[in-house]
């Protein structure tokens, strides 16, 4: 009967990457192993681990890059062990455990050639078959060495071509100088690195850990997930990625402060609460984080608003909160896929004007002034709307009815109504059709003012105002001349 064959992979996995994942496939595929045991050590005796993360985060991410793979399993056997991990007592206990099993233990060219320095070679070569990767290409006398510990242990020893080049150093130098490694790990693990500054530079720690501390664990999921799409768009636009990543990383430090420490913020009113923690992260991060760049505190400033003069790494970093992968609203990969970051920009700075319009909030002035300064025109939104109402006007009989297009000239709303009844009466009348209707043309009204005189009512429908005017104070007000001009006029009914 043919034995089962069980590859067992040891390493530090510090951290475990794409290259590691591809060798134990092809070691299973082209040596019929039903099973790879990533085998993580806590001591490696033939080297001193680098900084950067933790055996806990070690852990973590390797199991979450081998969790989907059922061919793979983890291993803490060595992790656990007291002292310095050998490969010899590993295959001792796995051997005990399976015992009906060819074990096949993986390593590198190096490793093999310095196998007769390890602790009890001769016993290893008896419990495991030696699977070494050899790099394409290149010789450095593993048929030699593998030869020579047949004749000296009975060694056996399977050569493998090497399937990717991709190193742990590599990996670590990419998260340390804030490069993209999204091909280099699997994606649950890179989100893990993000989540916990695994790897990054030392001055960051003690920030994620405050984060951590200060954040709720779903904004924090979304903090990771922006410093991974900041850095992507930085190497994709030739922005510095240490600015990107330490913007992102800060861009919601001020997001859970309390409403008093937010309010000096506002600059308009009623005061626009969800958007005050990104002025205010600004100074948060000066004071509180230590960061002193300018560059990066003004990033975070404007990473709600967007404003007119953005640099590209403003740009970024209002791109990389809106686009995240997490994020799934109609149009994100439009913007995702735009070619350019001005080009990008507009398409999110008008994804976010129509979704603050659609829940009918105030837009800031910043977020008009950063769309008119890319060149990008709101569309008139609510036109449908606001002709709906004229023409429920028009029925009621009123006269001289006009939709003003004013959202791109101020933040009071999209679009003023103006009409006028013949009497105190029929102002009345065209008040009580539209609340009567509202409904029926899927919209509701939020304020009503001026009923009781029902010589200038005002109802408010968030996104458009509707003036109702006695023909005097229509006359003596004229407000329509604040706000017309041919082309943001429509003169009700219209012309064919």
């Amino acid at each position: 009967m043919k034995q089962n064959r069980i590859g067992v992979f040891g390493g530090s996995f510090h951290p475990v990457h794409n290259g590691h994942l591809s060798l134990a496939r092809h070691a299973a595929e082209a040596l019929g192993i039903e099973r790879v045991l990533f085998v993580i050590d806590r001591i490696p005796p033939h080297k001193t681990l680098a900084g950067g993360a933790s055996d806990e985060e070690r852990l973590a991410i390797l199991r979450l890059a081998t969790e989907d793979d059922p061919l793979f399993s983890v291993e803490t056997l060595e992790l656990y062990r007291e002292g310095t991990s050998y490969t010899v007592d590993t295959l001792r206990e796995l051997k005990e455990r399976y015992p009906d099993a060819e074990l096949c233990f993986f390593m590198g060219s190096d490793m093999l050639n310095a196998f007769t320095n390890w602790r009890s070679p001769e016993v290893i070569s008896r419990l495991a078959t030696l699977v070494c990767t050899v790099r394409t290409g290149q010789s450095g006398g593993e048929r030699e060495t593998a030869d020579m510990l047949f004749e000296r242990f009975g060694t056996k020893v399977i050569l493998l071509d090497e399937v990717s080049p991709l190193s742990s150093t590599l990996v670590r130098d990419c998260i340390r100088d804030a490069l993209p490694i999204q091909d280099m790990i699997p994606k649950k693990a890179e989100h893990y690195i993000y989540l916990h500054g695994c790897y990054a530079p030392e001055e960051l720690r003690p920030m994620y850990e405050r984060l951590h501390r200060e954040l709720k664990p779903q904004r924090m999921e979304h903090t990771a997930y922006v410093i991974e799409t900041a850095i992507a768009l930085a190497a994709r636009f030739g922005a510095d990625p240490k600015k990107a990543r330490l913007a992102a990383l800060l861009h919601d430090c001020a997001k859970y402060l309390p409403e008093g420490l937010l309010l000096p913020y506002a600059d308009t009113e009623p005061p626009m609460m969800p958007i005050l923690h990104a002025p205010a992260g600004a100074d948060y991060a000066k004071e509180v984080y230590g960061v002193s760049d300018p560059e990066v505190l003004e990033a975070i400033r404007l990473h709600t608003t967007g404003d007119a003069n953005m640099t590209l790494l403003d740009k970024i970093i209002y791109l990389a909160d809106m686009i995240e992968p997490s994020r799934s609203f109609e149009g994100v990969d439009e913007i995702r896929n735009a070619s350019t970051p001005d080009e990008m920009m507009r398409l999110a700075l008008l994804r976010s004007i129509w979704y603050i319009k659609e829940n009918g909030s105030q837009i800031h002035p910043a977020t008009l002034r950063a769309l008119h300064d890319l060149g990008g025109t709101m569309e008139r939104f609510g036109e449908s709307e606001v002709l709906a109402i004229c023409k429920l006007l028009y029925d009621k009989k009123a006269t001289d009815i006009l939709a003003l297009h004013i959202g791109d000239k101020t933040i009071i709303a999209d679009w003023f109504v103006v009409a006028s009844g013949t009497s105190v009466t029929h102002v009345r009348a065209l008040c009580d059709e539209l609340e009567e209707k509202a409904e029926s043309i899927g919209l509701s009204i939020r304020r009503k003012e001026g009923y009781e005189d029902a010589r200038w009512i005002v109802l408010d429908f968030g996104f458009a105002l509707v003036h109702l005017f006695h023909p005097e104070e229509r006359e003596y007000y004229k407000i329509e001349r604040l706000w017309e001009g041919d082309d943001n006029m429509i003169r009700y009914p219209v012309s064919e």
